[in-house]
């Protein structure tokens, strides 16, 4: 037997793979069971003229508090913000990506406020809220058109070419009864609308955005411009389910300065909480709590309570806002802060667990030692017991047994001596030789007499 040279290395042979073996366990656990939640993340918010950059950056005032670190990304054009969610090889099939590759001084964003018109059956995002509506707003000058059928032959600020306002202003003129060639676009950024509606370089402003836009606070202030109203929103609405009915009562806005004079038609889009799939489960569920924080106070344009929610979305929901919505969240994040929750599900479902199975198992390797020197010495005492019995018995009947029997009891004695154990079994291995020799002396008594 080998046990001493096997208990001497029981640190590098036993004790140290274990060691090994649960520090590898809790890394996988931190990179692929628990990964800690990430602690900074970029929002997407399209012009810094727009609502969505105010939206924005109501959140990360909210998402500091809870110890997350929002960096807000604008960009020039609305349709920015799906080139900053979307990472150049996530077309998996190997097709060109259908947005521009990010650069580097471009971070990529995690969540975004998108309308719902530019939802396609290719992009791989995902949405965690339905946060709001925004109405298409279209303002002309007091002494302008009164339909939209009016404004053909005008000039039409109705934003950039891939904005969704200048979508959805091409859908309400169609079904007005206007083609594109019927009117004159002019691109131009919310603001810059505002002026040259007001300096009268253009017609009519078609804005998509929330009452908060400061563009929008401009035109429902400026005493010389006012609302159009669509009449045929129910119809558009029933040929394209993005865009819905509003009904914008009169001095719902103002009452005291009734604003709208009358009650208005308009049409309006679902504003979007995208985000990408890849994007934590936590850090999720931390963006939803912010979201019904913000979105969940009643407006002109919404009941208390009615957003966020997840109902008809243009995009794939995500798996984790439809748990959340069912009121599925670790028991953990409802006890501790954001941060603390993380680290405490990581200490608490891996490395609790991984390093007490190490504890367990490294303990039995002392046990597992005594059992089988145990067994080894139960084997040499079983042998000795059956050589004391026929001792006795051939003492009476064969007394020329007796040599046979001495040859056997030293056979033993030698491998009971060339036993390799560790010092702590020494006191049974004594014990063991003490037994032998008095077996010995039994035998050399039954010869003698």
């Amino acid at each position: 037997m080998r046990l001493l040279s096997l208990y001497r290395r029981r640190w590098w042979l036993f004790y140290t793979p274990i060691l090994l073996g649960a520090a590898a366990a809790i890394w996988w656990a931190a990179a692929c069971q628990y990964p800690v939640a990430p602690t900074q993340m970029v929002i997407a918010a399209g012009p810094l003229q727009g609502s969505y950059a105010l939206l924005a950056q109501r959140y990360a005032q909210r998402l500091d508090q809870l110890g997350i670190q929002a960096q807000i990304d604008y960009d020039d054009s609305p349709k920015g913000v799906l080139e900053h969610l979307l990472a150049p090889d996530n077309t998996a099939d190997g097709r060109t990506a259908l947005t521009p590759p990010r650069t580097a001084d471009r971070p990529q964003a995690s969540v975004g406020f998108v309308h719902g018109l530019y939802a396609t059956p290719d992009l791989p995002l995902q949405t965690l809220a339905i946060t709001g509506r925004e109405p298409v707003w279209i303002f002309v000058r007091q002494d302008g058109a009164t339909s939209v059928l009016q404004l053909a032959g005008q000039r039409i600020a109705a934003g950039l070419p891939d904005s969704s306002t200048y979508a959805a202003a091409l859908l309400m003129l169609k079904q007005a009864g206007l083609m594109r060639d019927d009117v004159t676009f002019v691109p131009l950024m919310p603001l810059d609308a505002v002026n040259a509606l007001t300096e009268k370089t253009v017609d009519a402003v078609f804005q998509a955005a929330s009452e908060e836009a400061e563009s929008i606070r401009l035109l429902i202030n400026n005493p010389g411009l006012r609302l159009l109203s669509f009449g045929e929103a129910t119809q558009l609405a029933a040929k394209n389910p993005r865009l819905q009915p509003l009904l914008l009562p009169q001095g719902s806005i103002e009452m005291r300065g009734n604003v709208p004079p009358s009650d208005l038609t308009l049409i309006s889009l679902q504003t979007h909480l995208l985000v990408r799939p890849s994007v934590h489960p936590a850090l999720q569920r931390a963006v939803l709590a912010v979201a019904t924080d913000i979105h969940a106070a009643p407006s002109f344009l919404h009941r208390s309570g009615e957003y966020p929610n997840i109902r008809h979305p243009e995009f794939p929901l995500s798996p984790t806002a439809r748990a959340y919505a069912g009121g599925e969240r670790p028991w953990l994040e409802t006890v501790f802060p954001y941060g603390v929750a993380q680290k405490a599900a990581l200490l608490l479902y891996a490395v609790i667990p991984i390093l007490a199975l190490a504890v367990f198992v490294m303990a039995w390797i002392p046990r597992l030692f005594d059992w089988r020197v145990s067994a080894v010495l139960n084997h040499f005492y079983g042998e000795l017991k059956f050589l004391e019995v026929e001792i006795e018995a051939a003492a009476i009947d064969q007394p020329m047994a007796l040599k046979a029997m001495l040859d056997r009891l030293d056979n033993i004695e030698r491998e009971v001596v060339r036993l390799d154990l560790p010092d702590t079994f020494s006191d049974r291995w004594y014990t063991l030789r003490e037994h032998i020799a008095a077996a010995r002396d039994r035998l050399l008594t039954l010869r003698a007499s």
